[in-house]
């Protein structure tokens, strides 16, 4: 690792929690009650089986996730790679505007405020970086695993920001 330049890619699956698997069999079967509805009751219920199709479509993506951690040169980008074909970028900020960090269980980072956006594989006991984030429009929480790379980087050029 060059001390000018920092580079840092971590890559997370994310563990299908119980919620999660409740909203996939929850859309899946309000989209065949209503195709049932729409084939033998009233046309009018196909809008509602066209939108559990796209429903189905959207936890089929999800069913499958990961978050992947980018850190370059003080920049750090949270992306979500859905299926293992398509990337969204779900967060960016500059190092300069992070307002403090903490490293270990999110649990114990209620310092910090209540955490606003996980992105995390929601597995129990695993280390994740709580970060605060003052951005123009408002203060944001993040929760992410940054890989022992990164824990690095922020033990040795973010320390002061540690909370």
């Amino acid at each position: 690792m060059n001390e000018n330049n920092s580079y840092s890619e971590y890559a997370v699956e994310v563990y299908q929690t119980g919620a999660m698997k409740f909203k996939r069999v929850a859309v899946i079967g309000v989209t065949a009650v209503s195709l049932v509805l729409a084939l033998m009751v009233y046309w009018v219920f196909l809008a509602l089986t066209a939108a559990g199709a796209v429903g189905c479509y959207l936890t089929y993506l999800s069913s499958s996730m990961e978050y992947e951690t980018i850190f370059l040169d003080g920049t750090l980008e949270i992306s979500a790679i859905y299926q293992k074909m398509r990337r969204k970028k779900k967060f960016q900020c500059e190092m300069k505007s992070v307002a403090g960090y903490h490293l270990g269980k999110k649990e114990d980072a209620v310092r910090l405020g209540k955490i606003t956006k996980d992105y995390s594989s929601h597995v129990k006991g695993r280390t994740c970086c709580v970060i605060k984030v003052n951005t123009e429009k408002n203060n944001q929480v993040i929760c992410f695993e940054p890989g022992k790379e990164l824990e690095e980087i922020l033990e040795k050029r973010y320390r002061m920001l540690k909370v």
